[in-house]
């Protein structure tokens, strides 16, 4: 067990000391900073163009665009009252526990505990050097933040008519970046023993940038291509323990190196008649991955090493189409409706450990590819602009009725907004309010008991003495999501923009 610690402490100061980027943001706050809203393929060229069709670049104004996003992110999670006879019991303390038919037993593992250090710690229950603190279910959920943004674009036609430039950014003012690790199973009662929100959390805490180049082939064709850009992180550490219970004179060398990762992406934009207009695009996976190696040497000459992988800001391929079509257009005013559709492959979804959730917890358990549907409403009056967008996009996540807890559920989202152009000294300001709210309903899970890990067999026994440890029978888990779990929430937000146009 105290091996298993060090590593644990050593693995967190070397986690502790990374940084990433990827854009799990982007798409929670759809095209900040311009009137994209949540059909940004087909809507509104801008400089969100850059990340949500490229090929849109080259129909923009050359411009630059600035924003001041919040998302308040208010996921509530709820557990099911633990039934009686399911707690781990104190004796496991001991960690004297064998379980297995004669000549073939094995030692109970060492991250077993009882349940009542979990509820109550353990300070004196089994020595005096135990001094593991309460960390009742629950007690530390991850939701409930209000995040600030700052949003930068900008596009400049560098041939015009032919070839143009984007970049587009979104920076987190709180905390630039955040990745946090959780297990999704009996194993999270070790740490947080909580749940906590799967595709949201600390991927809405990421830098995110794009940058991308549009080309025009014909008058009513334009392709583009770019690239989110993000770091690669590889760590080493290697360590000398000289106490086993004073890790102040732990000795610790961290190496650890960052290089760029390319999340590419590429879209085409075609006006097929003067009143329609259809987008497209195709985004490859984008992830944070912070592979560790961890060594750790004992004064007795033991060296152990290993490796962990931590996968953060997961997103997989995506294909989004969209179509614009313009019902009224007179001389003053403009009558817009849209629709977007985007596939998205979350069946090779890897969590924040690198385990693919089919792999891990049985293929009924993988994640569903699944499509995110958005419609929407435009208006324009002279220089006065405004929008109405819905959104469906329903969960790839399946009812966790066995060992896994990841908690998601469907979610339906609205955004609307408005901009209007005026000159102030000579130059031409584009002032704009862009708000959304999501709503993720309400979703009830029930374990099936037969698919939980039982943490102490019915045949343990005390190695030293032979005897049935009391409790044993039946089931007994500190899996936090047992016996089931329930949740719902609300994201929501705005961006004040201002775009200067050029």
């Amino acid at each position: 067990m105290k091996r298993h610690v060090r590593l644990s402490i050593v693995a967190a100061v070397t986690l502790a000391a990374t940084n990433a980027h990827a854009t799990p943001l982007f798409e929670t706050l759809g095209a900040a900073a311009s009137n994209g809203g949540f059909v940004p393929v087909a809507a509104d060229p801008s400089s969100a163009s850059t990340y949500f069709n490229p090929a849109m670049l080259e129909e923009a104004e050359e411009r630059l665009d600035v924003g001041m996003a919040i998302l308040s992110e208010q996921i509530s999670i709820e557990l099911d009252g633990r039934p009686a006879g399911v707690d781990v019991p104190l004796a496991v303390g001991n960690r004297n526990v064998i379980y297995g038919p004669p000549g073939q037993t094995q030692q109970l593992p060492n991250t077993v505990i009882p349940t009542q250090w979990l509820t109550q710690g353990c300070s004196g229950t089994t020595s005096s050097t135990c001094n593991f603190g309460p960390t009742p279910r629950q007690s530390e959920g991850s939701s409930g933040q209000t995040r600030p943004y700052l949003i930068v674009g900008g596009l400049k036609h560098l041939i015009k008519n032919r070839f143009s430039v984007g970049a587009y950014l979104a920076l987190p003012l709180a905390n630039l970046t955040t990745a946090s690790g959780f297990y999704a199973d009996e194993r999270e009662a070790l740490f947080s023993n909580s749940l906590h929100p799967e595709l949201y959390g600390d991927r809405l805490t990421s830098i995110s940038i794009a940058i991308a180049a549009s080309f025009r082939l014909l008058k009513s064709l334009s392709l583009g291509i770019g690239t989110t850009i993000g770091l690669a992180n590889q760590a080493a550490s290697t360590s000398y323990i000289p106490a086993a219970t004073d890790y102040t004179q732990l000795l610790v060398n961290n190496s650890i190196g960052v290089t760029a990762a390319l999340a590419p992406h590429a879209g085409v934009y075609w006006t097929p008649v003067d009143r329609v207009r259809v987008g497209a695009v195709i985004h490859a996976p984008q992830s944070f991955v912070i592979d560790t190696t961890i060594t750790a040497t004992l004064p007795d000459g033991t060296v152990s090493k290993g490796v962990q992988e931590e996968v953060h800001d997961y997103l997989p391929w995506r294909e989004s189409v969209a179509v614009e079509a313009d019902l009224i257009r007179s001389r003053h005013y403009q009558f817009t409706v849209d629709g977007e559709v985007t596939f998205m492959n979350w069946s090779t979804y890897k969590d924040r450990h690198g385990q693919s959730p089919g792999s891990v917890y049985g293929p009924q358990y993988g994640f569903s590819d699944t499509a995110i549907y958005a419609i929407g409403l435009r208006h324009k009056y002279k220089s006065v602009r405004g929008y109405i967008d819905w959104q469906y996009a329903p969960t790839p996540v399946p009812d966790q009725t066995g060992r896994s807890n990841y908690v998601d559920s469907d979610r339906y989202g609205v955004a609307f907004g408005g901009d209007f152009d005026v000159t102030v000294g000579g130059v031409h300001l584009r002032p704009g309010l862009q708000l959304l709210a999501y709503r993720l309903v309400w979703r009830h899970v029930t374990k099936d008991p037969s698919q939980i890990v039982d943490e102490l067999p019915d045949d343990a026994r005390d190695s030293q003495t032979g005897d049935p440890i009391p409790g044993a029978k039946g089931l007994q888990t500190n899996n936090p999501g047992y016996p089931g779990f329930g949740s719902d929430g609300w994201i929501y937000g705005g961006t004040v923009s201002l775009s200067v146009i050029f």
